[in-house]
């Protein structure tokens, strides 16, 4: 299962990121995998070099959650 990376955002408001990753189950279905987290940034980046580090804090959490069950 290859899941694709569908949004990747933050609020700068409330400080919360939010990554949504899905994809096709074997049976026909749909897999959807969400991680909402507090993101804060102490340096002005680009909304690019953001996106990218929203994910890659996202894959870690997934991974210790996996490592976790």
């Amino acid at each position: 299962m290859n899941f694709m990376l569908v949004r990747a955002e933050w609020d700068k408001e409330t400080e919360r990121a939010y990554v949504e990753l899905r994809a096709r189950d074997d049976d026909g279905g749909e897999s959807i995998a969400t991680a909402i987290f507090s993101y804060r940034t102490t340096s002005h980046i680009s909304k690019h070099e953001l996106k990218q580090d929203i994910v890659r804090k996202a894959r870690h959490m997934f991974k210790r959650a996996a490592a976790a069950t």
